[in-house]
């Protein structure tokens, strides 16, 4: 009422002094904004409300937590794959590995380097309850990335909610970049290096660094907004991959995310493969190999023919008709199997 009965003795010393009817507008639009910004304060002190905020907090209206027992969710990963009680797991290192595409003892590393970090370590909540432990947070994400399923896929079985998983993912995938990518997103060392060339070479092949290849990935949950930018040939949303690896399937070039609409030579052009070999950045000229008499600096790598014949690509003749010829087109074919197995496997 206070504002009401001021904005009404506004209103007639306005009139009073003849102002024109623009000034009364604006001077009740501002007691009337009063009024209201008054009476929602009064209404949330009486009703002990507060205002919700964008994510988290307990306020009137927003859903209960579920009680999924966390207790459970992770005895029932120590049960299946570890043991539990003095028993053997239920499900051996082979069933590990179909269903997180790693083994046991990466995803012991991977635990024991993220288990006393500041989110992944088991909290207490307001209640004073002990909440998830890092172990289902872990495995939770692994099985996502191992699976390419929706966050809440195990909800019933590592019992956490779809949030946290879908905040699992993102951290663990950060981490390992952060981690590991030092140790493994790299080019192969002056060992490793060596140790290729002379497989290969007992192999029949000198010089030979790996196979290259290019692979066609569906992407079945792509936005409807690039579904013509990823469409291949086929009609299917694909990304590709263009991957170099060794005889034992060890990957040192991944480049991943080219539209499917693209082919093998444009993934190429634009590989940050093929830039450091232009630029002379990659491979080393320090290991000379001798191939049909001559010596040679330029390592190369197999491909199919589809590449371009680059110096630094070994690829098969297009119309063999020489024996000679024809030897070196099955030779060349059987060591490219090597990045065609990684696909399978991958798969």
């Amino acid at each position: 009422m206070t504002t009401i009965l001021s904005a009404e003795a506004i209103f007639h010393s306005v009139m009073s002094s003849d102002e024109d009817d623009l000034a009364m507008g604006e001077m009740l639009a501002v007691s009337a904004t009063l009024s209201l910004c008054r009476a929602r304060a009064l209404r949330r002190s009486v009703l002990g409300m507060r205002s919700p905020r964008g994510r988290g907090g307990s306020f009137l209206g927003r859903a209960r937590n579920v009680a999924r027992d966390f207790d459970l969710g992770a005895m029932s990963i120590m049960r299946d794959y570890f043991g539990w009680a003095g028993r053997p797991p239920v499900y051996g290192e082979h069933h590990f590995r179909t269903r997180f595409r790693m083994s046991t003892a990466l995803s012991h590393q991977i635990y024991e380097a993220l288990r006393d970090r500041p989110w992944w370590k088991q909290q207490v909540n307001a209640t004073r309850r002990p909440q998830a432990y890092p172990l289902k947070k872990v495995f939770a994400a692994i099985r996502v990335l191992g699976y390419g399923e929706a966050y809440d896929r195990g909800d019933e079985y590592v019992r956490l909610s779809r949030s946290t998983i879908a905040v699992a993912v993102h951290k663990i995938v950060r981490f390992i970049i952060a981690r590991f990518g030092l140790d493994y997103l790299r080019p192969p060392n002056d060992s490793e290096l060596n140790e290729m060339l002379r497989r290969n070479a007992a192999r029949g092949i000198s010089g030979c660094i790996g196979a290259i290849d290019c692979s066609h990935w569906q992407w079945r949950a792509c936005p409807t907004a690039l579904a013509g930018q990823f469409q291949n040939r086929k009609g299917r949303r694909t990304v590709v991959l263009a991957t170099v690896c060794d005889e034992e399937t060890y990957i040192y070039h991944f480049y991943i995310g080219c539209a499917g609409s693209q082919n093998d030579l444009n993934v190429l052009k634009s590989s940050p493969l093929y830039h450091d070999i232009v630029s002379g950045a990659w491979p080393p000229r320090d290991k000379p190999f001798t191939l049909n008499g001559r010596t040679r600096t330029l390592l190369f790598y197999l491909a199919d023919g589809i590449h371009p014949r680059f110096l630094f690509f070994a690829t098969p003749h297009p119309r063999a008709t020489t024996r000679k010829e024809m030897i070196y087109n099955r030779l060349q074919e059987a060591l490219r199997k090597d990045v065609e197995r990684l696909y399978a496997v991958l798969s």
